[in-house]
C-alpha cells in the first residue's frame, strides 16, 4: 500500500481514499464513507480476507507471512537505529573537534576540552 500513497508525492493529480470501517474484536464494521488518507486499520488485507470469505488456511498462511515481514522490519529498524546513533555520535564529536581547532583558547582548555569529550564520548551522553 505504501507504494501506491507514495504516487501522491510524484503525481499531485493522485489523491489516495479509503472507505471508512471501525474495528472492534477483530471484526471490521463497515461505514460506507469515503474518506482521505490510507486506512488505519492494521492488517487491513487480512481482516478483509476472512471476512470475504477467503479459506481460513490461505488467511492463516498470509498472517504467518505478516509475521515474519514485520519482525524482519522491526529487526531492520532496531539495526537503522543503531548505525543512526553512531554516525550521529561520530558527527558531533567531528563538529567538536573543528569547533576547538578554530577556537582562540589555551592549551590547558583545548585538553580539558578533548578530556570532556572523550569523557561524554565514552559515556555515550555527547549532545549538541
Amino acid at each position: 500500500m505504501e507504494a501506491l500513497s507514495e504516487m501522491t508525492t510524484i503525481y499531485p493529480s493522485v489523491k489516495v481514499l479509503h472507505f471508512e470501517v471501525d474495528l472492534r474484536n477483530n471484526h471490521l464494521d463497515f461505514k460506507f464513507r469515503l474518506k482521505d488518507g490510507l486506512t488505519h486499520v492494521p492488517h487491513y488485507g487480512l481482516l478483509l480476507a476472512g471476512v470475504a470469505g477467503l479459506p481460513n488456511s490461505v488467511v492463516e498462511t498470509a498472517r504467518d507471512i505478516t509475521a515474519r515481514i514485520t519482525e524482519k522490519d522491526s529487526k531492520r529498524m532496531t539495526n537503522n537505529c543503531e548505525q543512526h546513533h553512531s554516525l550521529q555520535m561520530a558527527y558531533r564529536v567531528a563538529q567538536r573537534l573543528i569547533c576547538l581547532k578554530y577556537s582562540n583558547q589555551g592549551e590547558d582548555d583545548v585538553r580539558r576540552a578533548l578530556e570532556n569529550l572523550k569523557e561524554s564520548y565514552m559515556e555515550g551522553r555527547l549532545t549538541f
